[in-house]
């Protein structure tokens, strides 16, 4: 077995969101890997069993229970395999596939010269849930420590959505910059109602000079706060491309407020009316266990 610590979506070789990724000579138990990620402590840890070069098994467990996909640490497990040259190519995208509780997913690890650059992943088929109501949006804000009128999106008309590329969230827009860096949330409020309307937590945005900026709060599964998701931007990325407020591109920064700032790249394609939603940025390692 064969394991480090990477941070994946750094930005300029800063910033980016911690993840353990094993790779296993033999599957383990779920009790196994759950000690092991518990022990780690990072918000996800990645297990990989190698079918074949193109096809890998990937399990994702947080310190307190399994997850059907997490972003980050998939991009730290294909860059981990990557710079580990189990994934090999020279100037070109090597198209391999994970097999995760949500099925087939293709991966894109994109190579400058021999070296593993970034690496892209697709998402699950979006799936665009309800949009809150009045009530709903004063409990969000109250579990925001904010008032109701920042709980918008300056100069577009939309409302906290629930939305899942594999992981469902409240997608939520707030009206500015200093007010999304400003939050002093309620970590309890929003396990609650996270509970309440069966979501992993909270993705919260806003626009500002045409940059998206995002921090993510889910204490259901055990993370208050962290630095760099992938999912929960999946799902960002096809809300604003649904209501045409983005075209098929865009970069979003998240930790900012952690002094992590972390860069994710967001594509989503039409292709004849359903969507492709792929997320992905670069990785480095952090130490090898």
């Amino acid at each position: 077995m064969q394991g480090a610590i990477l941070k994946s979506f750094t930005l300029e070789s800063s910033g980016g969101n911690g993840a353990g990724v094993f790779l296993l000579d033999k599957d383990l138990t779920s009790r196994e890997k759950q000690q092991i990620a518990s022990d780690i402590g990072l918000s996800e840890t990645a297990f990989i069993l190698i079918d074949d070069e193109e096809n890998y098994r990937v399990s994702f467990y947080t310190p307190v229970c399994e997850v059907d996909l997490c972003g980050h640490a998939t991009i730290a497990a294909f860059f981990f395999l990557g710079l580990e040259d189990f994934i090999k190519g020279f100037n070109e995208t090597k198209k391999v596939y994970q097999h995760t509780k949500l099925g087939k997913l293709e991966i894109d690890a994109v190579f400058k010269g021999s070296t593993i650059d970034y690496v892209l992943m697709q998402q699950h088929t979006p799936q665009l849930y309800d949009e809150l109501t009045d009530d709903d949006k004063s409990s969000i804000a109250k579990s925001l420590n904010t008032k109701l009128e920042n709980i918008c999106l300056t100069g577009f008309t939309i409302e906290p959505t629930i939305v899942s590329t594999g992981l469902k969230d409240i997608i939520i827009p707030v009206k500015s910059r200093e007010v999304l860096n400003n939050l002093n949330v309620n970590m309890n409020y929003i396990n609650d109602l996270s509970h309440i309307y069966d979501v992993v937590g909270y993705h919260v945005y806003t626009i500002d000079n045409n940059q998206v900026y995002a921090r993510n709060f889910a204490p259901r599964v055990g993370i208050d706060e962290e630095c760099a998701t992938g999912t929960s931007n999946g799902a960002l990325g096809y809300l604003l491309r649904s209501k045409n407020i983005i075209s098929d591109e865009i970069t979003v920064i998240q930790g900012e407020s952690m002094n992590e700032a972390s860069q994710i790249y967001v594509k989503v394609q039409d292709c004849n009316g359903t969507f492709d939603v792929r997320v992905g940025g670069k990785a480095s390692i952090i130490n090898y266990l």
